[in-house]
Order: structure tokens, then sequence, then C-alpha cells
């Protein structure tokens, strides 16, 4: 503001110069050196001059404060002051009042601010100011200037006042532009010193931001600069080393070395592998001693300083501990499982393993083919033999006869005695089930002609053959149950067994018939067989042509 002391001392001035330009006009008695001196009398009138470097000095405080909306409103405040306006508005681009003055807002909106905001609209469009009285018969006067800053129109301030206050002739067009460019400066600076101060709070935000998000992170973060050293060590990576980001933050990224023996060297691997991606698993330690297994996975992270690097570091301690003990249950539980299938059958084994709970009493009706075979004479020939010697035979014999049931995928039922029991078809019936059952009776009698040689023992088997319905099922108590089939094809075979001389394969009907063609020759008989009054029609096959009778 201009003080009443400079006012009065400009004035003075201004009036010996005006008193001498008018001596020089009057001196020549030229009309047209008379309308030049009051023309300058005009622009040399002490109130326009005052008002002018009112104006100018005023535009200066508006730099005193960066807060936009203080400017704002500054900068409006200064013009109505300045010029004695009655109202006032400032305006920025797209015509958003950001001030106002004398102005409600319901009459800026209504037909009495049509005026203020044609103005506005004008000043904003083309760049230029207005200065003059409103229409025809209106009682006001206005002002419209536009705040540009540089080659840009960022707003403008409209003023009236009535016409009677003279407040224009004293605050002309090149005053108010000159003002109105400072003010524009003064708002772009402190629009600028906004968005810079906006654009910290965000930065700052979205580093609280990315520090929460690093907490709360279930795997370790560890960053390093460009130059190497551990900038970021979060929460989880404290938990995970026991060690407390404080130590670590800002040491060179080698520091690690006391947690994870090999990180120098995978760190020197990441940048000799053109340190796009890394991915490992290492041993570590826990500051307590713990030991861990850590997966390690290494990527660049760019940044303002250059390209960094960022690790993420997950504990696997517990899931390769638990995948160890898995490791140990499934190789407990197959040797189990194997252990078992010596004494059951493996689809019962296998329930077992599976659902304990599945294995029930009961049976039910299903297709089978039947299968005994028996060691001939050998219940005599133990007598004479040491034990150990007895069990020798009969174990590399019943070695040799449950690999062929298996390798024809029968189930071995049971051993008695000196002889054995098989069933081709339950739990799993199929159309090859008796073919299966004859080609495997055919094997056994071949594998047992060459252990004759390696037993050193005249070993000899009979095999009988029967198919019908049975019951297939689980039998016995509930603490003590058997998987096995029951039904006159069971008694049948056996008894055909026992009617077959060694070497010998008798079948009944029904299994010739659906063995379909035979690798070896069937003639057909009639036997007595135990436990029947009449004769059974059977079919007896040889695999030594030598033993066929």
């Amino acid at each position: 503001m201009v003080s009443g002391s400079e006012r009065a001392g400009d004035a003075e001035l201004y009036a010996r110069a005006l008193a001498r330009l008018r001596a020089l006009a009057d001196a020549s008695g030229e009309p047209a050196d008379a309308a030049a001196c009051e023309a300058i009398a005009r622009r040399l009138d002490p109130a326009r001059a005052g008002s002018a470097l009112h104006l100018a000095r005023a535009a200066e405080s508006l730099n005193a404060s960066l807060a936009l909306e203080s400017v704002l409103e500054r900068a409006l405040a200064v013009a109505v002051e300045v010029t004695c306006a009655e109202r006032g508005l400032l305006a920025l681009g797209g015509g958003r009042i950001a001030a106002r003055h004398g102005f409600a807002e319901e009459a800026f909106a209504g037909d009495a601010g049509a005026r203020a905001r044609d103005a506005v609209a004008e000043a904003l469009a083309s760049g230029e100011a207005r200065i003059g009285l409103g229409p025809a018969g209106s009682a006001t006067s206005f002002a419209c200037v536009p705040l540009r800053s540089r080659s840009d129109t960022i707003g403008a301030i409209y003023l009236d006042a009535p016409a009677a206050n003279d407040a224009f002739d004293i605050a002309d067009r090149e005053s108010l532009m000159i003002f109105a460019h400072q003010a524009a400066l003064a708002i772009e600076n402190a629009r600028m010193f906004e968005e810079e101060r906006e654009g910290l709070r965000r930065i700052s935000a979205l580093q609280a931001f990315q520090t929460r998000i690093l907490e709360a992170i279930g795997s370790g973060v560890i960053t390093f600069s460009p130059e190497q050293e551990i900038t970021t060590f979060n929460r989880a990576a404290e938990t995970t080393f026991g060690i407390d980001a404080s130590r670590i933050v800002g040491k060179p990224a080698n520091a690690l070395a006391m947690a994870i023996p090999d990180f120098p060297e995978m760190f020197a691997t990441y940048f000799r592998s053109g340190a796009v991606a890394l991915r490992a698993e290492v041993e570590a330690m826990r500051s307590d001693g713990t030991d861990l297994t850590l997966e390690m996975r290494l990527s660049p992270l760019e940044s303002a300083e250059g390209t960094g690097v960022a690790m993420v570091v997950t504990d696997v301690t517990q899931q390769r501990n638990l995948e160890v003990a898995h490791a140990a249950e499934i190789a407990k539980t197959g040797r189990v499982q194997e252990l078992f299938s010596r004494y059951l059958a493996p689809h019962v084994v296998k329930s077992l393993m599976e659902d304990p709970g599945s294995i029930q009493l009961g049976g039910e009706r299903t297709r089978a083919t039947m299968f005994f075979a028996d060691v001939r004479g050998f219940t005599s020939l133990a007598a004479q033999m040491p034990a150990d010697r007895v069990v020798e035979i009969l174990n590399t014999y019943f070695d040799e006869a449950v690999g062929i049931v298996f390798e024809h995928e029968g189930l071995l039922d049971k051993f008695y005695g000196d002889g054995l029991m098989a069933v081709f078809g339950p739990p799993r019936v199929r159309k090859d089930d008796a073919a299966r059952a004859v080609a495997a009776a055919i094997a056994l009698h071949e594998i047992v002609d060459r252990l004759r040689a390696r037993l050193d023992y005249p070993l000899r088997i009979s095999v009988g053959l029967a198919t019908g319905d049975v019951v297939a099922g689980h039998f016995g108590s509930a603490r003590r149950m058997d998987y096995t089939v029951i039904g006159d094809a069971v008694n049948l075979a056996n008894g055909l067994q026992s009617a077959a001389p060694a070497g010998a394969i008798y079948c009944d009907e029904a299994t010739i018939a659906a063995a379909g063609p035979l690798s070896r020759p069937a003639g057909k008989l009639s036997v007595r067989v135990k436990g029947r009054s009449e004769l059974v029609t059977a079919y007896a096959i040889y695999p030594k042509a030598s033993e066929a009778r």
C-alpha cells in the first residue's frame, strides 16, 4: 500500500509538471498544443498516477504468499480496493469463480450477472481487456482484464462500480493489465507450489503405502541400491533372520553372508547372468542358530538413482521338513503295503491303505475261475528230510508259483500245506479270466520242470481248474477276517486237482468253454471227484507231451 505522504509528494510533482506544460502550450498559442497538454494532464493526473503506482506496488505483495487460495483472494481484494470498485470477481480457466467481492452467488448466476459472465467469457477467449460503461441507460462502469501467464490466459478479473464513482477513469487499461500480469504470475507460482506440495504429499503417501505393503508381505523383502547397499529390510525379513533392520540397512550387500554363507557367490552369479532374474534355494541360519532353508528370487529394481536389486526371501524350512516327513511316510506306507501284500490280496491291502473303514464282512455273487495247485507226494518225502530242507523247497516253489499267478493277473487266495489256491476274476471280473487261469497252470508246470534240477528234488505238481458262480468277499469275524471265495466251483476245482495225476491239469467243461482256443490239446475224460456221487466230465491238459496218457 502507498502511504499518504508518498501520495502527497507524487501529487506535488505532477502538479508542477502540469503547470510547466500548460505554460508552454499557452505560449505557443496553437490549439493542437493545448489539446496535447490536456491529454498529458489527464495521463499525469495525480490521482490516476497515484492509483497506478499503488496498484503496481500492491501487485508485488501478492508474492508474499504461496497459498493459492490466499493469492487469489488477495489479487481480487487489491484490484477492488485500488479501483474503488463496488463488486468484483476472479475467474480461472473454464469460468470457474475462484474469488468474489460483493457478488452473491445467486446474483452472479441470474440476469444481473449476465454482463459479468459475458465479459469474463470474452476475456478468457480473446485474452483482451475491456473497460467501459454498461449498456445504454446503465448507471455502472466495468473493467475486465485477462490473467495471462506467458502465452496462456489462465483466468480473468472482473470489476464494476456506479459510473458516478469514476472508478475506471483512474484505473485504466494499461495499469490493470500490468497488475493482471503480475497477479497471473503470482497465481501460477502459487499453483506450481501447490502442485509441488501435492506431488511431495503423494510421494510421501506412496512411500508410506509401500512401507505398509512391505510390512504386510509374508515373505522377506530386501532391496539393494545401485551401489549394492542394503536399502530395505522389511519386518518379514527381520522375523526370518532374527535381525533388526536398523542393524543391517545401509550396509554392503555381502553383510548378508553372516546369515546366508552362499549369498556373495549367488549375488555375483546374478550379475554375471545378466542381472535379469535369479531363483535359488539356499541353506541359511537365523541369528539364534536355527537352520533355515530359504527360497530366494532376485530381480532388477528401477529407481531414480539407477538400477538396484530386489530380493524376495521365502522361508521354506517347514515346507521342506514336511516334504521329507511326507516322503518318509510314503516310503513307510509302501513298505507296510508290500509287507501286508504277502499276507492279503493286493486289492484288500489297497482298500485298507485308502480307506480302512471300507473293509466290512460280507460278499457278493460273481463269476470266477478257481485255481488249485498241489505238490504231489511231498508229504511222505518231507517226512524223510530235515525241516530246513522242506522249508527251502516249499519257499522256492511258492515264490515261483506266486510270481506266475501275479504275472497272469490272478489273485492269490491262500497257501494250504504244500498247495495253493488262486482266483481269476474277483474283485474285477474279465472275459479272459479262464484263459489266463489255463495259461498260468501251463506256465507253472514249465517252471516246476526247471526247478527240479535247481532244487535237486523230484518236484511234480497237479492243477485243478473250475469256472462258475461264487460268492466273493470278506468272511470270518469282526476281529479276524479273510478275503476269499466260496461256492461249488471252489470245491470242484479242488476235487479236480486231487484227481489229477502229477504233471496234469484237469479243467471242468465251463473252463474249457470260457478259455477259448488252447495252446495245448485237451483230452476229454470222466473222473471221480471227492464229495460227488457221479462221475464228472473233465478235460486233461498235459504241458509235457511225454506225460500225456
